[in-house]
């Protein structure tokens, strides 16, 4: 995700100031185009590269893996939080979510 966006990573201790200011400078815009597509007319969206990073082939790539790795980049990026580190509390009901979404599009 970090590579992806060129994105500064944030320190797991940092304050709340800290984290309030990384949040909404680039982190906001990133949020904002994880599900855009990287250029007009390309499939890839910048969502499905950081998935490419993750695993090669990601037609096999395990659908609950992959909807733990976007809950991941959801819950960091996401302006509207001060959650920096994954838990199972943080995580749980958004990751509950993408993963019937896939279900759902299977």
């Amino acid at each position: 995700m970090f590579v992806i966006f060129n994105l500064s990573p944030i320190n797991s201790s940092a304050t709340e100031s800290e984290i309030k200011k990384w949040k909404q400078s680039l982190a906001k815009k990133c949020y904002a185009n994880l599900f855009d597509r990287i250029k007009p007319h390309s499939p890839e969206t910048y969502m499905s590269k950081i998935i490419g990073k993750i695993w090669k082939d990601k037609r096999n790539a395990p659908k609950n893996q992959v909807a733990y790795a976007i809950t991941v980049c959801e819950v960091i990026l996401n302006p509207n939080n001060l959650i920096i580190q994954i838990s199972e509390e943080t995580t749980k009901h958004l990751l509950t979510k993408n993963y019937v979404s896939f279900l759902k599009f299977a």
